[in-house]
């Protein structure tokens, strides 16, 4: 009876560690293959094929790692319906040094425009004074002009200046969303089902998706309402798609 129990319990840690996750790796256009796919509980590896997919051993609370010298790497720590649906992860692309630079030579020169309009207005504030001191002093100062005071009339001209500062960046998460959907009128099951199509059981697969989009924290405010709206139709279609395609695949398989 011992030994069997022994036994009994080696077969049940063998099939817990050998279940399947099965899943699709995509960017924003399309599936991508040669993503390298890894467990770092496990260290087994393995990688998307053509279309994307893919399968790895793992267990609930597992780690897998999404990578690849093109995409942002990625990490998933496993959960209980991971093993039971699809996984679909998304991958946002490296873009390269020249693209960067790109992007950010025009903020460098707005900058520098800026300067240049402050230092030519303080020179003619500066010959102004020079030609007219009388206009600035009632009383008059041996040897031409009072430096300290002059600059200190620049000074006042600008530090009142109204300066544009944008909010900081506060990345949404799935916490945030489950709370979303737990108080709105608008954001609930309801909407994901009927007006999304999202099957139910992906509902949980569904906001994960979503929520890989580093979306921003302000996005949940009143305000913001439709802009998010937009967000999940526009990501609904996208996922409903990629999931039919999947399903597709796996008939053909079976």
């Amino acid at each position: 009876m011992k030994t069997f129990t022994i036994i009994f319990i080696l077969l049940t840690g063998y099939f817990v560690s050998a279940q399947t996750v099965n899943g699709i790796v995509y960017d924003s256009i399309a599936t991508i293959e040669n993503i390298k796919i890894t467990n770092l509980v496990s260290k087994k590896m393995t990688a998307s094929d053509a279309n994307g997919t893919f399968s790895i051993a793992g267990k609930i609370g597992d780690t897998l790692k999404f990578s690849s010298i093109f995409y942002k790497e990625q990490t998933l720590v496993l959960k209980a319906f991971h093993f039971h649906e699809s996984v679909v992860i998304e991958l946002k692309k490296i873009y390269n040094n020249l693209d960067e630079v790109k992007l950010i030579t025009p903020y460098k020169e707005q900058l520098a425009d800026v300067k240049t309009v402050e230092s030519k207005l303080k020179n003619q504030i500066l010959e102004d004074i020079k030609n007219n001191p009388h206009l600035y002093s009632d009383q008059p100062v041996a040897g031409g002009i009072d430096v300290i005071q002059v600059f200190g009339l620049i000074a006042k001209l600008f530090e009142n200046k109204d300066k544009y500062v944008p909010p900081p960046f506060i990345e949404m998460t799935y916490e945030d969303l489950e709370t979303l959907f737990e108080q709105s009128k608008l954001f609930n099951s309801s909407f994901l089902v009927n007006d999304l199509a999202i099957e139910k059981d992906y509902i949980p697969m569904f906001l994960e998706f979503v929520i890989k989009n580093e979306l921003n924290s302000n996005l949940l405010e009143k305000e913001k309402e439709f802009e998010l709206l937009e967000i999940f139709v526009q990501k609904g279609q996208v996922f409903n798609k990629i999931v039919a395609d999947f399903k597709k695949e796996q008939l053909n398989k079976n």
